[in-house]
């Protein structure tokens, strides 16, 4: 099984019940491996295959984050998707909730699909004009990126863009683990200035800890 990962604006969001309307693949577009999706080369799969194919996080099988409501493979864009997302288990509303938090800064989401080709376009081998599908996926890894972003971290060295960041993740709804998590970086911050050079000791990297809040 293959992968391939895109960065789309999620198109709607309903925050009460938990659903995510995005594309996971866009059509007529050169991605990271010099492939282009034909329209129509996810029709046969979400129609012979819809039932079987899951919403993951990160492509790993053992953690379904939800169901999806809708797969429309004729959209003129892309694969359009609407999930329902598990709102019951921690590790979803963990993962809606950075979702919820990207769109409130006008990031995008980084979504992912795991598939076989089936086949390419004679003429054009660049063309896929058949996928199987087996999943789509939601990633963590888009957000320690995305928050640097945000923060202007990595050229600024800002602690206090860093701890106002974290400080409105601790006040949104995740999960005890994820705040935790929050919290023993905040400390870290506010015990060790980001931007104090120390003799005899490395300075504090901030987008690291960032990073591994999220991996």
């Amino acid at each position: 099984m293959d992968f391939k990962q895109i960065s789309q604006e999620v198109k709607d969001l309903d925050s009460k019940a938990g659903i995510v309307t995005a594309y996971a693949n866009v059509y007529n577009n050169i991605d990271s491996d010099g492939d282009i999706s034909a329209p129509g080369s996810f029709n046969k799969t979400v129609t012979e295959n819809a039932k079987r194919i899951r919403v993951l996080k990160d492509h790993n099988s053992t953690i379904v984050l939800g169901v999806h409501k809708e797969m429309n493979p004729n959209d003129p864009y892309g694969l359009y998707t609407v999930t329902q997302f598990n709102m019951n288990k921690e590790i979803s509303r963990d993962m809606f909730t950075d979702i919820t938090m990207a769109k409130e800064h006008g990031l995008n989401a980084e979504l992912s699909i795991g598939y076989g080709i089936v086949a390419r376009d004679q003429k054009n081998k660049a063309m896929i004009t058949e996928y199987k599908l087996w999943e789509y996926s939601f990633l963590s890894s888009w957000a320690a990126n995305e928050l640097a972003i945000v923060g202007d971290i990595k050229s600024h060295k800002s602690p206090e863009q860093v701890i106002t960041l974290l400080t409105k993740m601790y006040n949104l709804p995740y999960s005890d683990s994820r705040l935790v998590q929050v919290e023993t970086i905040l400390k870290s911050l506010e015990k060790e200035p980001l931007n104090n050079q120390h003799l005899n000791s490395e300075p504090v990297d901030e987008y690291k800890l960032i990073t591994n809040l999220f991996n």
